[in-house]
């Protein structure tokens, strides 16, 4: 069992007519914390939320939306993931309103994260190669942060080591045996090898 949760990112192209199945297999399998569309094309985006909503929720997992925030609002999703910059977030939440959440990408930048929660993001994430960025975060700050882009054991269990609260891992279902066994093998080591 993993000492941080999962966070689960879809690929931009994902097709809920030809995909949902798979879907609901590893939300099943893994009950991860949330779910993001990767997507920030509105249309598609709608399409999508439209598909897989109820189901999602349903089975406990939150819905996010990748800069969308009136979409997440209207469709009634459960928050929002910024992608390009922290300056958004104050627009964001007033199109959003103070029940979803505000999550905004730092990259690997201390500044940007800080402003992020000053303009009241309610989580942070980052780059899967700043460790250093996440230990100095869990230690400094309440707000939880999120690893970005978790695609290998050696970047969970380094962002697990570090305090990370979240693991977003990508998640593709170009084949859907070989997507839950990548997901497996990266949960399984990471957990094995965490020493807490």
């Amino acid at each position: 069992m993993l000492p941080c949760e999962l966070y689960l990112v879809t690929m931009p192209d994902f097709d809920p007519s030809r995909e949902l199945n798979d879907l609901v297999k590893v939300l099943e399998r893994w009950t991860p914390a949330a779910l993001r569309l990767g997507t920030s094309e509105e249309n598609r985006a709608r399409h999508c939320v439209k598909a897989i909503r109820e189901t999602v929720q349903s089975l406990g997992t939150a819905l996010i939306l990748t800069d969308l925030p009136a979409l997440a609002s209207e469709l009634g999703c459960d928050g929002v993931h910024l992608t390009s910059s922290p300056a958004q977030c104050l627009t964001a939440r007033e199109e959003l309103g103070r029940d979803l959440q505000l999550g905004v990408y730092c990259g690997t930048s201390r500044d940007d994260a800080m402003h992020a929660g000053e303009l009241g993001a309610d989580y942070i994430s980052v780059a899967p190669n700043a460790p250093d960025l996440v230990a100095w975060w869990s230690q400094m700050m309440e707000l939880p942060v999120i690893a970005e882009g978790i695609e290998t054991a050696e970047e969970a269990s380094a962002m697990i080591k570090a305090n990370a609260d979240f693991l977003a891992v990508p998640l593709s279902f170009v084949d859907a045996d070989e997507a839950g066994a990548r997901l497996e093998a990266i949960i399984s080591r990471a957990a094995a090898e965490y020493p807490g």
